[in-house]
Order: structure tokens, then C-alpha cells, then sequence
């Protein structure tokens, strides 16, 4: 994989997550790790010991997404919300909630600016949290896509960002050029089932794949990721969201049902972790976190996105992902040089 620099070829990973079991201030804040080849990580902190920290808002962070602009800088954009503070799980987090996402900028992955809060979700009829972003650059509108999870009120029942359809949970896109203003929201998701944790990635011959969980861990794909849609259908329409099939369609009937899974997040391997001697190619990650079982990450691994056949996919065993718990992150390809300047600036 090539970065943003064309002379810049990447050649390993970093994961930025938080942690724990919200027990300590500290859990819901960012951690980072590395890894060389996609299996083997080294946390860069012990837990008590975040890297980026946030204090104003909720006061903790989940769910955060890193990716690297087309500019070369990189951008975090993660969940304003902790469970720590709240005093533990309830319904009201996503009731009277933050409706803004927390975001950090840096040029190196070492000096970050000052976190920011950016209001996305308050025009939503009764929006009371916005979880889960992620942003994905669109070349051609050169424009970032932002989207998240957010529940909302069926009334006034022609709002056209009200819930219409059964569970209230749906899924919200805005665009921005900067990641400091934003469009409207747009309804981009609305099924019968709570549907969440979208991530979403674009092939080089330009279509767009999202998996989502809904009543399972959904993969659907498009030509046109602005494209809206309610229940997950089969289509030859290019510019509509067409149904490719969940992982237990896939894999069969092992734990792989939003049961058992959730937080999917897509990303890409390496050009020589994605070779495959009896497979070929398989350059694209999935990993779930396994949360009913409190078992960390399951990684899957897809030679096609569009593919339905078993043969195409790949449960990855023997993830050796450190000694920190992760919870709901990302996984960006980083270069050589990255890799050790990380180390460098963090480990300890």
C-alpha cells in the first residue's frame, strides 16, 4: 500500500484504541500500538497510561478512527463519551448524551494538536449521543464523508432526519472539507434493527464497501457512498447500496452474529502481509470485537469484498494483540519510518 507521499510505501500498522472495562478514568482515553506484520503488537503504554487524553465534554473518549488525509496529515475522530463518569451502562448515554464528535490532528503522529468537539448530530430530532464516527475521504468531491451512529425521535414523523423505521438507533453522514464545519446531516441508515458501527472503505476500481452491525455484522457496497437506504437489499443498481451478505451468510453459523460481535472495523494490509500461499491476495482486514464473551478481537481476512464465498474469506487464528484489552479502535498502515518514530516518542 501507498500513502499519501508516493516515495512513502507502508510497511507496518498502527492501532489506536481504548481499553479496559470503564472501572478507571483512564480506560476510556486512546492508546496506541504497533505492530510489523498485523499479528504480533506491542502495546506502546500500560493501561493507566493513555496517549491522548480528553477532559472536556463527557471527560473520555471510545470508538476512535484514525486516517491519513490526502494531505498527508493524519486525523483521530472518536466517541465523546464515559461510561467511567456516568457511573456505568444505561440507556440514558444515548439519551441526553453528546451529539459532537472528539477530534485530534497531527502532521507526524507524535505532536497532536488540542482535541476539539464538533457538534454533528444536534439537528437530529431528539439526538442524545453521536458514537462510533469514522471519516473517509472522497477523491472525486474532494470532500470528507463523516458518519456515526446516533439514536433518534420518530416525531415529528416528516422530519426527514426522524426515525421511520422499528429500533431508533440509525446511522448519519454530514460532509466536510476540513473536519471543522460540517453540512446537515443526511439519514444514511435506517433499519428495523438498531443499526451501528458502520466503517466503510474505497477499492482502487472505485467501488465502496461498509460493514455495519445490525440484527448481524452486514457488508453491503456501492458506487456511491452518499446513497441512502433501509433495509439491506440485493441490487443491480450500481449508485444504490447492494447486499454482498454477513459474516454467518459467509462463515456459517459459528459466534459471528451481532450476538457476539460488534464494532467491525475494515482496513487494509500491507502488500506482504496480504499474500496468501494457497488463497493468493487477501488484502483486506475485518476485525470485530468479540463483546458477549469479553474476548478481545476476532480478525477476518477477505481476498474479495464482494465475494460471498467462504473461499474468498479467511478467520484469522492466533492474534497475538498485546496486553492491553482493546476495545472498539482502528488500524492504520503506517510506514518504516512512522513505526519507529512512534516507538520512539511513546514506548515506556
Amino acid at each position: 500500500m501507498v500513502t499519501g507521499n508516493p516515495d512513502c510505501r507502508t510497511e507496518a500498522y498502527l492501532f489506536v484504541h481504548f481499553t479496559g472495562d470503564e472501572e478507571a478514568a483512564t480506560d476510556e482515553q486512546l492508546y496506541f500500538a504497533l505492530s510489523r506484520d498485523g499479528i504480533h503488537w506491542t502495546d506502546l503504554r500500560r493501561r493507566g497510561d493513555p496517549i491522548l487524553t480528553w477532559a472536556q465534554g463527557e471527560r473520555g473518549v471510545r470508538d476512535p478512527f484514525i486516517t491519513r488525509g490526502p494531505d498527508g496529515i493524519f486525523h483521530i475522530l472518536a466517541t465523546d463519551l464515559s461510561i467511567y463518569h456516568r457511573g456505568g451502562w444505561s440507556e440514558q448515554a444515548s439519551v441526553d448524551g453528546s451529539t459532537g464528535l472528539v477530534i485530534w490532528e497531527s502532521r507526524d503522529l507524535i505532536h497532536w494538536e488540542e482535541p476539539r468537539l464538533v457538534d454533528v448530530a444536534s439537528a437530529i430530532p431528539g439526538a442524545g449521543m453521536a458514537w462510533a464516527p469514522e471519516a473517509s475521504w472522497d477523491s472525486l468531491q474532494q470532500q470528507w464523508i463523516v458518519y456515526w451512529a446516533t439514536r433518534a425521535a420518530s416525531d415529528p414523523p416528516d422530519h426527514p432526519l426522524a426515525n421511520s423505521l422499528g429500533e431508533a438507533v440509525n446511522m448519519y453522514y454530514a460532509v466536510s472539507k476540513n473536519l471543522r464545519t460540517f453540512s446537515t446531516p443526511v439519514k444514511w441508515i435506517d433499519r428495523r434493527a438498531d443499526i451501528i458501527d458502520t466503517t466503510m472503505v474505497q477499492t482502487e476500481d472505485g467501488w465502496w464497501y461498509r460493514a455495519s452491525k445490525d440484527d448481524q455484522i452486514s457488508i453491503e457496497r456501492t458506487r456511491n457512498p452518499y446513497a441512502v437506504s433501509g433495509e439491506v437489499v440485493r441490487t443491480d443498481d450500481p449508485d444504490q447500496w447492494s447486499y454482498v451478505g454477513s459474516l454467518t451468510d459467509i462463515l456459517g453459523r459459528g459466534r459471528y452474529s451481532s450476538r457476539y460481535l460488534e464494532g467491525p472495523e475494515l482496513f487494509l494490509y500491507n502488500e506482504q502481509d496480504a499474500a496468501d500461499p494457497d488463497r493468493g491476495p487477501m488484502p483486506f482486514g475485518l476485525m470485530c470485537d468479540q463483546f458477549e464473551e469479553a474476548r478481545g478481537y476476532l480478525t477476518f481476512r477477505s481476498a474479495n469484498l464482494a465475494s460471498a464465498d467462504p473461499r474468498d474469506w479467511q478467520v484469522l487464528e492466533g492474534i497475538d494483540y498485546g496486553d492491553l484489552k482493546k476495545r472498539h479502535g482502528a488500524i492504520m498502515p503506517i510506514t518504516s519510518a512512522e513505526y519507529q518514530a512512534l516507538e520512539a516518542a511513546f514506548r515506556r
